[in-house]
């Protein structure tokens, strides 16, 4: 596996359970090169892990993943090879963690009005250093024994039209594009799984649109060669990895598996236009 690149990765600063330092000793345990953080909406842990490189000798490209809302429907947006430190993008996650909190807010008394209070303390920690999301807000009302579990807290209460959602705050999958170009980056649409109609996807190359992840735990062969074909058509950078959070079903089994070349580290670096 050395010589091969897992650019989809999350930590402690998102939705996964290792820390930075932990993910790249696992990383590295499995013999793979070079990685990207990608957690949601952050570079902190991307920035965290930059001081624990010399230790384990990975290559570590900047990413970020971006949650954007496109016809009412949430799709992620990866970016590789931002400047974190870029102001346009300091700023937009910025008022990203702004709006999550007040949204949290928002949830929260909505769950009071049903009497189903929670603590925002409780939240807080159950989010430690990530966006408040309401997997956090689901993970503390089952703490407080008001479901069994994370998915009967969406069923009943936090899902969308359910009596607790709030919607999010609309930021356009263009929108995202021109962020991630503006700070440097390549936007590369993630995990599509033909959950994108070929219409939407089209605009969205219209718009700019840099690559496509093509190797993911959720796209079979089939789903690989449909969109590696459109990547090939329109000039599009094709990219891929595991997606691993270290709490999810497969995940320990899917680290290593999900990997492209370092060719296409490569061709990240030269394409940027940083």
């Amino acid at each position: 596996m050395d010589g091969y690149a897992d650019l989809h990765l999350h930590t402690t600063y998102s939705d996964g359970v290792f820390t930075p330092e932990q993910l790249l000793k696992k990383v590295s345990e499995v013999g793979i090169s070079a990685i990207s953080i990608t957690d949601h909406d952050s570079v902190d842990g991307y920035i965290q892990a930059l001081k624990y490189l010399d230790k384990y000798n990975i290559q570590l490209i900047p990413g970020i993943e971006l949650s954007c809302i496109e016809n009412g429907k949430e799709i992620h947006l990866l970016g590789y090879n931002i400047d974190p430190d870029n102001k346009i993008l300091k700023n937009h996650l910025q008022d990203f963690r702004n709006g999550r909190y007040k949204r949290a807010e928002q949830i929260l008394q909505k769950l009071k009005n049903l009497q189903r209070p929670v603590n925002f303390s409780l939240v807080l920690e159950k989010a430690g250093e990530a966006p408040i999301t309401r997997p956090h807000i689901a993970m503390a009302m089952t703490e407080l024994g008001y479901t069994s579990n994370l998915k009967e807290a969406f069923v009943l209460y936090l899902g969308d039209d359910k009596p607790a959602y709030v919607s999010k705050a609309n930021f356009s999958i263009e929108r995202g594009i021109k962020l991630i170009n503006q700070s440097g980056g390549l936007a590369v649409l993630a995990h599509p799984a033909r959950m994108i109609q070929p219409d939407t996807l089209y605009k969205l190359i219209k718009s700019g649109l840099d690559g496509i992840e093509i190797i993911h735990p959720t796209h079979d062969l089939a789903t690989q060669k449909y969109y590696q074909s459109i990547a090939s058509q329109y000039w599009l950078l094709e990219t891929g990895g595991s997606d691993f959070h270290g709490n999810r079903e497969y995940d320990e089994e899917n680290l290593g598996k999900f990997i492209v070349p370092l060719s296409t580290v490569e061709s990240i670096k030269i394409h940027s236009v940083r």
